[in-house]
Parts: structure tokens; C-alpha cells; sequence
């Protein structure tokens, strides 16, 4: 037999340390888990002075690391949605959780994410709960998340947890990328057809000036309107540049803000297919995520608060907010959505059926699913109609310009003959 050293979690907070006989270190951790223990390390004895410095007490992000980590970037939702996809296949492995997070921290991923890995790592190893080191770095696990850890946690199904919630954020990075897919052409198209008509203003047309200057006659109007403006963005146009990068860092502040985001949000609703756009995606995120939550355990009232906080939209997310307060105050589920201004009858009638099945969250996942259903159609309708709608204006406004130009030429023409 082989000695093993090993820390283990033999309560919410305490740490044990110790040396174990055992054929192997799998054995060793059999044997810990036995005694009622939750393993956190296990090494061969002898190699106790080289493990890392998390396990001698040494922080590995220095002593503010986590003041340093909180003003740095955020990751992207699909980093980690492959972290959480990791973590559950090496846990539902047997794999322990401080050995899961010590392979995971070695991995080539985002270099923030990687620091987070290496900090809980070290939180785990004094004794906190994973939920209780997630919660620590909550720019990057939202309370969703936690709370979902942390019911894992509690009811011992920590794998599945982390299933479910692999599962959620693929499928919201698969409506964020349907979003953003939708908006791609339009915006490549709007971006195409600004550029152009600055370029024509600013460095084609003024070249044209030169043979209207020596017409003599009196040009039509359309030519001296875009004389007016070409000459302006001519000689200014390094003022245009100055102001349109003024403008969009003032608007991006004003959006940011709280009465910025509110007057955005409802100019969005407002736009016929766009507000329907985002109404669905929201309810489709919302009831996605609630039904998660009570699938995962968590109470009806703390997983409709924590629902509430993923939907984006302002003004949406305030009717979903009511929702909770009167499920708090006395109502049912089916009552409270039944007074919310923002869900159709069929989501009622699903919560309906599902609160009396008992099986509330198989409802909010069909709702959910035809409300993705409508979106992809709303985006596919969206994009056939804005795209096209953004070039004619764009090609109206850049033959607008050609007619003018052309229509002084044309006069010409007819005096010289």
C-alpha cells in the first residue's frame, strides 16, 4: 500500500488534512468518501511539499485579486458555456470537484476566466462551498447561476445542475447568435451605404464643382443643395468626424444609463416587427429560465426573481418583476401571468395545465419553444424586409446625387446644340 496525503471537507467550513494507506489514489478517495468526507486533495505523501502554492496558502492572484478581476472585460457566453459543459462530464466521471477545477485551470481558455478558475480553486480549497466562490465573481456568474449551483449543492445533484444549466446557456447563445444574425445584413448594408455617400460627398463631387463653376447659367436646385452639402463636407469634414464620434460616445453613455435604457427600450418596443421580435425573445428567455429553476429545486418565488433579472428589455423585465411580487403576496402562478400585460393566453393555459400536472416547468419549456418558434420567423421576415428596405433608401439617396450632378450636363448639352 501507498500513503496518501489529502485535505478534506468534513463540513460547510472545515477543512481536515491527513494521510491515508490505500492501493491507488482512486481507492484513497473511496475511502474518504466513506468516512463522510469530501475529498478536496489527494496525493502520494511524498510529493505533499510540491503541490501548488493554492494548497500552501499562497493566493494565486495576489492579495487583491478579485479588486483586479472586477474591472476587467466580461467572458463570452460561450466560454462559459463550454466551462460548464466541462465541469459536468469530469463530475459526472467521479472526478472530484477541487481535481475537476485544477485540469479546468490548465486549459487554453479565456485568460480572465482562467484567473477565476485558478481564484475558486484556491476559495474551494479553504473551505468555501463552489457557489460561495462563484458568488464572489458575480460579473461573471450571474445570480441564475448560483443559485442553481447552489441547489445542486444542497440536494447533492450537483452534476445535473451543471447538465441543465450546459443545456440553458447553449440554447441562449443559439438566440443571441439568431439575434445577431438577423441585424448582420441590414448593418452591413446601412455601413456600406453611409460610407459611400460620405465618400462621394467629400472627395468626388467637389472635383465636379469645377465644370458648373465656368457654366455661367443658373444650376437647378438639386444640384445646389448637393453642391451645399458636398462643399460642407469638403472643407468640415474633420468636424463631421469629431462630432459623429462625440455623438455615438454621448449616446452610448446616455444608453447605459438607467432613463437612457428606458427611453431606448421603449422606442424598440414601439417598432411593429422589431417589438414583436424582442417581446418573443424575451418570453422565450424568461420562461427557459424559470423552468430550469423549479426543475432544479429552487422555490417558485427566488426562481421567478432570478427569471426576472435575465431579461434584458427594461420595460419587460418590470412586468416580469410583478409577477413575482404577486406570487409573493398570495397568488398562483397561472393568476399572476394572467395579469401580466406582456404574456398571450397560451402561456396561461400551459402554466395552467402544468400547475395542476405538477409538472409546471414541462409548460414554460413549450411555451418557451414556440416562442422560439415565432422568433426564427420574425427574424426571417425582419431580414427580408429591412435589408431591402435599407438599400432602396440607400440607392435613392446615392441617385439623388447622380441626377443632379447629371442635370446640369444635360443643360449644357442642349445650349451647345
Amino acid at each position: 500500500m501507498t500513503q496518501y496525503a489529502y485535505r478534506a471537507k468534513s463540513g460547510p467550513k472545515d477543512v481536515v488534512h491527513g494521510v491515508i494507506d490505500a492501493d491507488s489514489a482512486e481507492a484513497a478517495v473511496a475511502s474518504i468518501i466513506k468516512s463522510g468526507q469530501t475529498p478536496l486533495e489527494v496525493k502520494p505523501h511524498q510529493d505533499q511539499s510540491t503541490l501548488p502554492s493554492t494548497v500552501q496558502g499562497r493566493h494565486p492572484l495576489g492579495r487583491f485579486a478579485w479588486l483586479k478581476l472586477m474591472w476587467t472585460t466580461k467572458i463570452p457566453l460561450n466560454a462559459l458555456g463550454i466551462f460548464t459543459r466541462q465541469m459536468y462530464d469530469l463530475l459526472d466521471a467521479g472526478i472530484p470537484l477541487l481535481r475537476a477545477l485544477e485540469l479546468l485551470s490548465h486549459q487554453k481558455t479565456h485568460p480572465l476566466f482562467r484567473s477565476v478558475i485558478v481564484q475558486m480553486t484556491h476559495d474551494i480549497q479553504e473551505g468555501s462551498s463552489l457557489s460561495s466562490a462563484m458568488s464572489q465573481c458575480s460579473h461573471i456568474f450571474s445570480g441564475l447561476y448560483i443559485n442553481m449551483v447552489k441547489s445542486g449543492e444542497t440536494s447533492g445533484h450537483l452534476p445535473e445542475i451543471l447538465d441543465r444549466l450546459a443545456q440553458f446557456i447553449e440554447k441562449e447563445e443559439q438566440i443571441r447568435t439568431r439575434v445577431k444574425s438577423a441585424m448582420l445584413y441590414p448593418m452591413i448594408i446601412l455601413a456600406v451605404g453611409i460610407l459611400t455617400i460620405f465618400v462621394m460627398l467629400t472627395f468626388v463631387l467637389p472635383r465636379l464643382t469645377v465644370l458648373f463653376e465656368d457654366f455661367g447659367a443658373d444650376l437647378p436646385w438639386p444640384t445646389k443643395i448637393v453642391l451645399a452639402i458636398s462643399s460642407f463636407f469638403a472643407h468640415f469634414w474633420w468636424l463631421i468626424l469629431i462630432a459623429a464620434m462625440g455623438g455615438f460616445f454621448w449616446l452610448r453613455k446616455f444608453f447605459y444609463s438607467a432613463q437612457g435604457r428606458q427611453w431606448l427600450d421603449e422606442r424598440v418596443l414601439s417598432v411593429t416587427l422589431l417589438g414583436d421580435f424582442i417581446r418573443r425573445a424575451e418570453m422565450a428567455r424568461f420562461a427557459r429560465t424559470l423552468g430550469t429553476l423549479l426543475e432544479s429545486g429552487v422555490a417558485i418565488p427566488l426562481a421567478l426573481e432570478s427569471s426576472a433579472a435575465v431579461v434584458e428589455n427594461s420595460i419587460l423585465r418590470q412586468q416580469t418583476k410583478k409577477i413575482a411580487e404577486r406570487v409573493r403576496s398570495g397568488s398562483s402562478l397561472t393568476q399572476a401571468f394572467k395579469g401580466s400585460a406582456i404574456f398571450p393566453e397560451v402561456a396561461v393555459n400551459l402554466i395552467s395545465v402544468g400547475e395542476e400536472s405538477g409538472k409546471l416547468e414541462r409548460g414554460l419549456y413549450k411555451f418557451a419553444l414556440l416562442c422560439e418558434r415565432e422568433t426564427s420567423q420574425l427574424s426571417e421576415t425582419f431580414v427580408t424586409i429591412l435589408g431591402p428596405l435599407m438599400l432602396v433608401v440607400i440607392v435613392g439617396v446615392v441617385g439623388f446625387m447622380v441626377v443632379a450632378m447629371l442635370l446640369p450636363m444635360f443643360k449644357m448639352n442642349m445650349i451647345v446644340n
